[in-house]
């Protein structure tokens, strides 16, 4: 039985079988096929192993919105439990490459996303300044303490 389990009685999750409100009121299930909160939650909590993080792949989908935990009648946080889910995925290595991509960019520059030229003359047009560098030393620090050097094997 999971971790996760030990926060919720048992009860809760018997309930949270026959609900499925976390589903239905989520954004992301809309536009995601396969992405089913509910079911994301409900497959770690009753196989109880955190080997089966690795084989959900729509897990990186929610976006932490907390329409689920909001809408819950049972008091359940399924955004909480999603996230708990991520972090453990992460800490065996499981991170989609385009997160991998994303953090390693801000590492080098500070930014999730590079900037590029188009952008640049948008700025300009909209009379906003050139963006300028972040302290990329500041931002390696905090992701390293965060533990992501371990994670993504960096120094």
């Amino acid at each position: 039985m999971s971790k996760a389990l030990n926060l919720y009685e048992r009860e809760h999750f018997t309930r949270c079988l026959q609900c499925a409100i976390c589903s239905g009121s989520c954004p992301t299930a809309r536009v995601v096929d396969r992405y089913n909160p509910r079911e994301l939650v409900l497959r770690y909590i009753l196989d109880g192993d955190e080997d089966v993080l690795s084989e959900m792949d729509t897990l990186w989908c929610c976006t932490t919105c907390q329409v689920c935990r909001e809408r819950c009648p049972h008091g359940i946080n399924i955004s909480g439990l999603l996230t708990h889910m991520m972090n453990l995925s992460a800490l065996k290595g499981n991170i989609p490459p385009v997160l991998r991509s994303s953090i390693m960019m801000m590492i080098e520059t500070g930014r999730p996303i590079q900037s590029n030229s188009r952008s640049e003359r948008i700025r300009g047009e909209l009379g906003l300044k050139p963006l300028t560098k972040p302290d990329t030393k500041e931002i390696r620090e905090i992701l390293l303490d965060a533990g992501l050097g371990k994670i993504l094997d960096i120094q």
